[in-house]
């Protein structure tokens, strides 16, 4: 390695700090969304079930199967936990229990509600000391990069089913279908 300034604008560096950059916001995330209901502990796993259906509505469990990229039967499984909890309501079909729709409960959507706090307010804590500036490039950045990945990778669906934000015209990813729907809408012409 030459100098300082050369490994950091490496493709090496780039890896290296992505790395430790997924590894701080999964850690942080993780433990905004571990919480205690009563006496039972609340796992991220029951938590992405729950605000997979918090932000969709009441959904299908192979909908909530495919957009937390899981097996049917472990939704089924956190589903069933959830139920008995008092989180979520299981809504059968008559011939087949694995098309059966699923909701939250006021309960569900609070406790969602106040994972999703937490998990802003530690954004919002390491946002605030960036100066503003860095900020913007930050986040300029990060968009480019979740722009050119998804485009790339093709997977724009997938992540949208797991980002675990609201839908928004502005977000990257709806950008990235709209381009993407543009460009087949343009090939096809």
């Amino acid at each position: 390695m030459a100098g300082t300034g050369t490994f950091k604008n490496s493709p090496e560096y780039a890896e290296m700090i992505a790395d430790v950059f997924v590894e701080a916001v999964r850690k942080a995330t993780t433990s905004a969304m571990c919480c205690e209901y009563g006496e039972e502990e609340i796992t991220p796993s029951l938590m992405q079930c729950m605000q997979y259906v918090f932000l969709r509505g009441p959904s299908p469990m192979r909908a909530i199967a495919s957009g937390l990229d899981v097996s049917l039967s472990a939704v089924s499984q956190l589903v069933d936990r959830l139920v008995r909890k008092g989180l979520m309501t299981r809504h059968e079909n008559q011939f087949d229990r694995r098309l059966a729709e699923v909701d939250l409960t006021e309960n569900g959507r609070s406790l969602v509600r106040e994972m999703r706090k937490r998990r802003l307010a530690w954004f919002e804590s390491i946002a605030c000391e960036m100066p503003a500036e860095k900020r913007r490039a930050f986040l300029e950045g990060i968009e480019s990069f979740v722009r050119i990945a998804l485009a790339k990778e093709g997977d724009v669906e997938r992540a949208c089913a797991r980002c675990g934000m609201e839908h928004t015209p502005q977000c990257v990813i709806n950008e990235v279908k709209a381009e993407k729907s543009k460009g087949r809408q343009e090939t096809a012409q």
